[in-house]
């Protein structure tokens, strides 16, 4: 079953309902990453629906799939619509969700098998007491951007240079997005005191404080990044590639420790779908757009440069787990945390070979 859920977001000022539990609590509070800032076309979960009734009818077994209406999962919904997992015989329940807080909190509450999320959700999560969470294979990478509004600034250079000068830069508290950001201003030796910093609730309004001027330097994600950029004529300074490795994921895919145990041969096929999903999109990247441009509803030339920007990354190897041990130093400095969980978290031995 495949399921669409428009309203799945969660207020930065309504953390939660008390019956999540104090760390819940804590951790959902802080994250505002509350909207990606897209949800996939009608007609799109329509073609995914079909598929779905298809794998049904043939599965051996089934996996529940939460997501985020993103570009790191372009070979999860490609794998979808080809038919990819109804051939390996396993029925892939897709759920979507418009805030990471709410897709890892299905995961917690025993709804879902799986999630494909920022890391650092899993990671923030797993530092405040959540230790049944593990990182098992990854998802994206490349796609979290740091974008500046035409007239501004125009490279990493220039927004080091730019130091004390008011400019006005905008980004969401304890996400990717915030890495990004602060990583890029650390690895130049700035900090946030450096510039007249902005917090926002959703991605949304930090592409429409780029339309109207209100703010000088987003971080958004793909393919909301590219929408941002191609109509405002803005520029690209730096992602996730730059700050935390070539190899290092934007998103991941975060299980429990109860679904390894019960599932861990499903887990195991369906990063196998995942990775011939990968390996068509690579392979045929024109044809894999055609695919998946009535999904995301997204026009072909957005498309076209986000999903290069942001292509898929299933399987962590170990310069991405790497570039993750050390991008959790940045959530480190930030406060969210004192220790260093990556080692604790990442499970990555039921990857495929």
């Amino acid at each position: 079953m495949l399921v669409h859920r428009p309203g799945t977001t969660v207020s930065c000022d309504d953390p939660g309902a008390s019956s999540r539990g104090a760390t819940r609590r804590r951790w959902l509070g802080r994250l505002c990453a509350c909207c990606i800032g897209a949800a996939l076309a009608p007609a799109g979960l329509a073609l995914l629906e079909r598929a779905d009734r298809a794998e049904a009818a043939t599965a051996q077994g089934t996996i529940r799939v939460g997501h985020l209406p993103a570009g790191c999962v372009s070979h999860l919904l490609l794998a979808k619509k080809r038919g990819l997992f109804e051939k390996a015989g396993i029925n892939a329940q897709l759920t979507q969700f418009n805030g990471p807080a709410d897709n890892i909190l299905a995961l917690q509450s025993g709804n879902l098998d799986v999630i494909h999320n920022p890391w650092t959700t899993t990671v923030a999560a797993f530092a405040d007491g959540s230790d049944n969470l593990r990182i098992v294979g990854g998802s994206g990478l490349a796609g979290i951007e740091l974008v500046a509004r035409s007239g501004t600034v125009k490279n990493v250079g220039e927004l080091a240079a730019a130091a004390g000068q008011g400019l006005r830069v905008g980004t969401l508290k304890l996400d990717t997005l915030e890495l990004v950001t602060y990583g890029t201003m650390a690895m130049h030796g700035r900090s946030y005191r450096d510039y007249a910093m902005q917090f926002f609730p959703s991605m949304v309004g930090m592409g429409e404080a780029i339309s109207s001027a209100a703010m000088d330097v987003v971080s958004l994600a793909q393919p909301y990044a590219q929408s941002v950029v191609a109509q405002n004529g803005a520029v690209y300074l730096a992602s996730s590639n730059d700050v935390w490795g070539p190899e290092a994921p934007d998103c991941v895919m975060t299980t429990t420790v109860d679904v390894m145990r019960a599932k861990a041969d499903l887990l195991t096929a369906y990063m196998k779908v995942l990775v011939q999903g990968a390996h068509e999109f690579y392979a045929d990247f024109d044809g894999a757009v055609a695919d998946l441009q009535p999904i995301y509803g997204a026009p072909k030339e957005i498309l076209e440069v986000a999903l290069r920007r942001q292509a898929p990354n299933p399987i962590i190897r170990d310069a991405g787990a790497y570039g993750l041990r050390n991008a959790v130093k940045y959530l480190i400095d930030l406060g969210y945390m004192k220790t260093n969980v990556a080692d604790g978290v990442l499970a990555l031995n039921l990857q495929p070979a």
